[in-house]
């Protein structure tokens, strides 16, 4: 393939990946104003569905992996699975196979670090609301840095605006900041 075809074909990946990660970034959004546990993990694994899709078109593929392991997280908690076995499971599935699927160098772990991070607190925080929230707001500085260096514009916007959305319904929904 040509140069000139080939930084076309290039720039047309980035795109349609930042154009999917605005859908991830919408239902990420609404994700972090939900107050139930529920609504909050099934939101952010349909955002993961569409920043899945991203990663692989931006070929950030221990990310991509990274979102598959959170859908299957968000599904044992929202199910409320309570199993020790495969809240570890799943936390070696994401660093294993990011590690694996790592096309990226040390920028690639930073999405496996993320994920280690949210999950151990999904499964630590069950039915804490604050500290599911917390944790969620690292989850995207991670990401978001993560994003900028593969070129996913939008998933690094849509991440910071998540997270200040986040921190804006924390501040708010939580009795000892109101006046």
């Amino acid at each position: 393939m040509s140069p000139f075809l080939t930084i076309i074909v290039d720039m047309n990946d980035v795109l349609i990946g930042n154009m999917t990660s605005l859908f991830a970034m919408v239902t990420d959004s609404i994700s972090g104003t939900r107050h139930k546990q529920k609504s909050i993990l099934f939101y952010q694994s349909v955002s993961q569905i569409f920043y899945g899709v991203s990663s692989i078109i931006l070929k950030g593929y221990s990310s991509a992996v990274q979102n598959a392991v959170g859908i299957l997280r968000n599904i044992a908690a929202i199910k409320r699975i309570d199993s020790k076995i495969l809240e570890w499971t799943l936390v070696l599935m994401g660093v294993v196979l990011g590690v694996a699927f790592n096309n990226r160098g040390l920028l690639g772990l930073v999405p496996v670090v993320a994920n280690f991070e949210y999950s151990v607190c999904v499964f630590r925080f069950k039915d804490n609301e604050t500290g599911l929230k917390i944790s969620f707001v690292v989850d995207m500085v991670m990401f978001a840095f993560f994003n900028v260096m593969i070129l996913n514009y939008v998933g690094a916007l849509a991440c910071i605006m998540v997270g200040i959305t986040t921190v804006g319904s924390l501040l708010h929904g939580n009795p000892s900041h109101e006046a």
